[in-house]
C-alpha cells in the first residue's frame, strides 16, 4: 500500500469533487448506486487564510447526515464539537471554537455523508483550510492491530505529539489526530514538515483525547517520527479505443499501463499494537448465591491468599463450614457451604477481605459486609393460598429442595466412539470429599462378549473439587465396559453416588491426523508455539528455543491455528505492555493459513515467521 501526498493528489480530486456533477437516472431507470458530488464550497476547500466560523458545502443532491457527531474528526481536536446542520443541498458547518493562528485543520466526515433516498456513501469527505498562509500537508500512516491476537481493529484514535512524557497523553490535548478504519488503516493528516512527533494510539472511551482511564487500550510508536515527501512512480491500467467497426456497432479496446509520478509520503507502513496494561485495579465485581449450598464472591482480579470470609451469625457455626471450588488465586471465589446451620438459612451475611491497592499503589486489607440471599422457589400456584395451606406448600417445596441437593450425580464425556488418547472425565455435582478407587473396575469386551479386566487409574483433576480423570490403554476399534458402583465417591454432605455402566467402543486410528510443521526465522531465544481451534482455544503448547520442526499426532479431524508468542520475560505466558515503562507487549505471529486436517492424514508446512 502507498499513501499518496493529498497536496498533489487532491488536486486531480478536486476536479472530480468539484468540477463534474452527478446524472440522475430517469425515473423506471437503473437503481442509483452512486455517492453524492461536492459540488462547491465557500470557502473553497484547502483554503488558506480561513478567519471565518463556517463553511458550507454544496453537492448536486439531497444528503442525510448519518451519526455526524460521532463520524466526524477534526484535526487538531477542538473543545467544542462543531454544529452540522443540512439547508437544502447545502452542508453547514459552524465551527464553534477559536481556531489556533497558521494551523492547518482537518474535517473528515468519514462515512457520514449519504444521499437521501439511496442512502449511497460519500466515504472519507474531508475539508480542509489553514488559518496562515500555508498549509501543513506531511501525513503518516499505518497499521493498528490487536497485541494478543494480531487482527485491525477500527475505531481507534491515532495521536501525534511534539513532546512525551509520562503525563503527556493523560494531560494534554495532540496536535494531529486520525481513526482507524475497518481494516486498521489509518491516516494522521496536517503534519508540519521537518518537526519530529511522538505516536500515540488510544480506544478514546471517554472520547475526551486523554488516556484516563484504566481499561483504556493503547499502542504508541518507540521512536519519534518525522515524514517527508519522495517521488514515487505509479502505475495504472487504462482502456483505449483499439478500432472501430465498420459499421460503428462494435469498438474493440485494449489494455494500456500508463504511469506517472506522484509524491509519497516516506511514513507509510507504520505497525502498532493495541494493548490495554495490566493495572491489577481490584473491585468487587458481583455477590450471588446461586442455590442454598454454594456462594460466588467475583473480582475484577484474582485475589491472594489474603482473601477471607467468614459468617456473620448469632449461633455457633462449624469451623470448617466451606469448600473452595478451586484453590486461590482466582477472580471468582466459589465456595460450597458444608454446615447445615447456615446453608438453611434463607439471608446470610458475611465478612469479607481482600487486597486492595491505595492510590500510592500499595497493598492494604479492605473488609466489606456482604449479604447471600438464597433463591426463591418458583411458585405454580396460580391463586393465593390461605396461611395454613400456604405454610404446609412452603414445607413441600422445602422438603423437594433438600431432596434434590442430597442427590449425588455423576456426569462424564463418554461418547461412543471414545477417544483413544483423552481420558475418561467424570464430574459431581458436589464437591467430593472422598472416594474409593478400588471400586472402580473396567474390561474389554471380545466378540462373543467374554471379559478382559483392564487396569485403571483414577485422579482428581488438579484445583477441582468435583472432577476426575479415568484412564486407561486402549485399543482402537474394541468394546469396553466402565463400571462405577454406588458409593463409589461420597460428597461433603455425605450423599453416595448411584452406580455408572457404560458400554463404549473406542475409535480407529485411522480417525487421527497428524500436522508437521517447520518453523524458521523465529525471532526470539524464548518462543510459546500454541494449537489453537477455530475459536482460538489453546489445545497444545510448545515451548522452543529457535528454529524447529514440531509433529503434533493423534488429532481430530478439524480445523487448527498456530500461534507464536515471543516469550520474552519466560513466564510462559503473553504479557501485555506498558507506556509509563515503555515496554511494549510481547509479540505474536500467527501461521498465514487456517489447517484443515482429515481422518488418516499426515500434513507437512513450512512456516517462516517474517
Amino acid at each position: 500500500m502507498k499513501l499518496i501526498g493529498r497536496r498533489f493528489v487532491f488536486g486531480l480530486a478536486a476536479l472530480a469533487v468539484f468540477g463534474c456533477a452527478k446524472v440522475s437516472a430517469p425515473t423506471g431507470g437503473p437503481k442509483d448506486i452512486e455517492p453524492p458530488v461536492a459540488l462547491r464550497s465557500s470557502p473553497v476547500n484547502y483554503s488558506t487564510n480561513f478567519k471565518g466560523k463556517k463553511f458550507i458545502v454544496e453537492f448536486n443532491e439531497f444528503i442525510d447526515l448519518k451519526n455526524v457527531s460521532q463520524e466526524l474528526l477534526v484535526s487538531p481536536p477542538v473543545k467544542n464539537k462543531p454544529k452540522v446542520v443540512m439547508r437544502g443541498k447545502k452542508m453547514v458547518v459552524r465551527v464553534n471554537n477559536k481556531l489556533a493562528d497558521s494551523t492547518t485543520y482537518n474535517f473528515n466526515f468519514f462515512n457520514s455523508i449519504t444521499d437521501l433516498n439511496e442512502g449511497n456513501i460519500l466515504p472519507n469527505f474531508q475539508f480542509e483550510f489553514s488559518t496562515g498562509d500555508t498549509f501543513d500537508s506531511t501525513y503518516a500512516g499505518g497499521y493498528l492491530t490487536d497485541a494478543f491476537n494480531d487482527l485491525p481493529i477500527s475505531g481507534v484514535t491515532v495521536m501525534l505529539y511534539r513532546h512525551l512524557d509520562d503525563s503527556t497523553p493523560r494531560t494534554q490535548m495532540p496536535e494531529c489526530v486520525g481513526r482507524t478504519n475497518q481494516d486498521g488503516m489509518f491516516i494522521v493528516p496536517n503534519m508540519k514538515e521537518g518537526v519530529k512527533y511522538y505516536l500515540f494510539a488510544l480506544r478514546d472511551l471517554n472520547n475526551n483525547y486523554l488516556f484516563d482511564m484504566p481499561n483504556e487500550a493503547i499502542a504508541f510508536c518507540d521512536s519519534t517520527i518525522c515524514p517527508s515527501f519522495k517521488p514515487t512512480i505509479m502505475y495504472d491500467t487504462i482502456r483505449l479505443i483499439d478500432k472501430i467497426s465498420r459499421d460503428k456497432k462494435d469498438t474493440l479496446f485494449r489494455d494500456s499501463i500508463h504511469s506517472y509520478t506522484a509524491m509519497v509520503t516516506t511514513i507509510d507502513n507504520l505497525k502498532l499494537h493495541l494493548f490495554t496494561e495490566d493495572n491489577h485495579v481490584q473491585y468487587l465485581h458481583e455477590v450471588y448465591r446461586p442455590n442454598r449450598r454454594q456462594l460466588v464472591v467475583a473480582f475484577n482480579d484474582k485475589v491472594d491468599s489474603a482473601f477471607s470470609i467468614s459468617p456473620i451469625i448469632d449461633t455457633s457455626f462449624s469451623e470448617n463450614w466451606c469448600v473452595l471450588e478451586s484453590p486461590l488465586p482466582t477472580d471468582s471465589v466459589v465456595m460450597w457451604i458444608a454446615d447445615s446451620v447456615l446453608y438453611k438459612r434463607d439471608t446470610l451475611r458475611m465478612q469479607v477481605s481482600y487486597t486492595m491497592k491505595d492510590s500510592s499503589q500499595t497493598d492494604y486489607l479492605k473488609t466489606d459486609t456482604l449479604e447471600f440471599i438464597a433463591k426463591a422457589a418458583p411458585k405454580n400456584q396460580k391463586k393465593k393460598t390461605s396461611g395454613l395451606l400456604s405454610r404446609l406448600k412452603g414445607e413441600e417445596e422445602k422438603k423437594e429442595e433438600e431432596k434434590k441437593v442430597s442427590e449425588l450425580v455423576l456426569s462424564h464425556n463418554i461418547e461412543p466412539p471414545f477417544d483413544l488418547i483423552k481420558p475418561i472425565t467424570i464430574q459431581t455435582n458436589y464437591p467430593i470429599k472422598n472416594y474409593n478407587d478400588s471400586l472402580f473396575s473396567s474390561s474389554k469386551l471380545d466378540e462373543e462378549g467374554k471379559e478382559t479386566p483392564v487396569n485403571l487409574k483414577i485422579s482428581r483433576v488438579e484445583g477441582t473439587q468435583r472432577k476426575f480423570n479415568i484412564d486407561f490403554k486402549r485399543t482402537e476399534s474394541t468394546k469396553y465396559k466402565l463400571l462405577i458402583p454406588s458409593g463409589a465417591f461420597t460428597d461433603i454432605y455425605g450423599n453416595i453416588n448411584d452406580s455408572l455402566l457404560n458400554n463404549f467402543e473406542t475409535l480407529s486410528s485411522e480417525f487421527y491426523s497428524s500436522i508437521i510443521i517447520n518453523i524458521s526465522g523465529v525471532p526470539c531465544s524464548n518462543s510459546i508455539v500454541q494449537l489453537l481451534d477455530e475459536k482460538e482455544k489453546v489445545l497444545k503448547e510448545f515451548t522452543i528455543d529457535g528454529d524447529t520442526k514440531l509433529t503434533i499426532n493423534n488429532l481430530d479431524p478439524s480445523s487448527y491455528i498456530f500461534k507464536l508468542i515471543c516469550d520474552d520475560n519466560k513466564n510462559g505466558k503473553w504479557d501485555t505492555g506498558n507506556f509509563n515503562q515503555r515496554l511494549q507487549p510481547e509479540k505474536v505471529y500467527y501461521f498465514d493459513q487456517i489447517i484443515e486436517t482429515k481422518s488418516g492424514w499426515d500434513m507437512e508446512f513450512s512456516w517462516t515467521i517474517e
